[in-house]
């Protein structure tokens, strides 16, 4: 079973239960972390190897995120530039038209006022007419000092928008130079990354230990979910379950994209077969998860390099791996089609693509038959 819908958090007691749980999990998983310790390769090299790529898949994976936030900012930045740019031509309109009606107010002002006195000695005007312009003059002038106090305000108004755009610009280009360099590092992270897999390939086709290698790969994933089983039986992971096994073939995918490997399948050498799905896709492709759970693992792993293990209840657990970057950590609820990672090529994957398991009590089984 899996919840319909979030753990609430109304009350202190229920707050206090999902953060002694989320701790109790991470706890497991900080033990457990000396699993690479439990099956050791016989070759210091390929240890050092294996150390560094670790280092940096996990690297790789921190720039890539630091380049989506900065990129992130950099479009949020252009919205608030665009928005003052725009705020910016309505006032110097708005100035504009306001300097027009003072400057034609002050053409009638002359043109009430000229000559009015002499008019009225040599008998051109009437003195009620000039009466008449006197009032109407003051009444025009009280009205151009409230388009006068609007146009001292607009100006302000222009002036905290220019000063305001040069900011945001200048926080834009400080973001564009973070971008420039946060870039280089990752191209050169990854190709750290390329050579070391392509190393450690040398190492293992050498010394004709690509098949051990593999399996010892397995066995490290499969003692990773036998400690987790047991460690997590223990633990109470509360919430309002669905039943996973009701939503066999309805399944969303965790990415979109074929798989280029069958469940079962030979792979190329010895007599190991798939457990999974490997789905080449795009680096940086969103991985999401397939069903509601809780993620109980999200770390690097030797030949699953960074891996999301998530459980669905009962039993039931889906794995993501070979991830450039991982977004939940452990002990997160997540909601079918929650993004949870992207698609990378950590743990010495040739290309990048996902790598992507459903267990039953830690028995792979055919996702042909649970994804729609």
């Amino acid at each position: 079973m899996l919840f319909s819908s979030y753990p609430a958090l109304g009350d202190i007691t229920e707050l206090t239960s999902e953060t002694e749980t989320r701790a109790a999990i991470k706890a497991i998983n900080d033990e457990i972390a000396t699993l690479e310790q439990l099956i050791t390769s016989q070759s210091k090299e390929r240890n050092d190897i294996q150390s560094r790529l670790r280092d940096t898949d996990v690297a790789v994976g921190r720039a890539n995120e630091a380049l989506l936030k900065i990129r992130a900012s950099l479009d949020q930045r252009q919205r608030v530039i665009n928005e003052l740019e725009s705020d910016g031509l309505r006032l110097e309109r708005g100035i504009n038209d306001l300097q027009a009606t003072l400057e034609t107010s002050i053409g009638v002002f002359s043109v009430l006022k000229l000559g009015g006195d002499l008019k009225i000695l040599f008998g051109d005007i009437a003195p009620q007419e000039t009466e008449r312009n006197h009032a109407y003059f003051n009444l025009l002038l009280n009205q151009q000092l409230d388009t006068i106090d609007e146009f001292k305000l607009a100006v302000l108004e222009l002036d905290a928008n220019r000063l305001q755009l040069a900011a945001a610009q200048e926080e834009q280009e400080k973001d564009r130079t973070s971008l420039t360099k946060t870039r280089a590092n990752l191209v050169d992270q990854r190709l750290e990354q390329k050579a070391l897999v392509d190393q450690l390939s040398a190492s293992l086709a050498r010394d004709g230990k690509q098949v051990a290698a593999l399996r010892a790969d397995a066995n490290r994933l499969n003692t990773l979910l036998v400690e987790l089983l047991e460690r997590l039986a223990s633990l109470s992971l509360d919430g309002e379950y669905d039943d996973f096994v009701a939503l066999k073939g309805k399944l969303r995918a965790p990415l979109d994209g074929a798989s280029k490997t069958r469940f079962g399948q030979k792979r190329k050498r010895g007599d190991l077969r798939w457990q999974g799905w490997l789905i080449p896709a795009d680096r940086g492709s969103s991985v999401r998860s397939v069903h509601y759970g809780r993620v109980i693992y999200a770390d690097w792993l030797r030949g699953q390099g960074l891996l999301t293990i998530i459980d669905h209840g009962d039993g039931w657990m889906s794995l993501y791996g070979h991830n450039e970057s991982l977004l939940k950590e452990t002990g997160e609820w997540v909601a079918p089609g929650e993004v949870i990672a992207r698609v990378g090529a950590s743990g010495g994957a040739a290309e990048p693509a996902l790598y992507f398991e459903i267990r039953a009590d830690g028995t792979p089984v055919n996702p042909a038959n649970w994804i729609r």
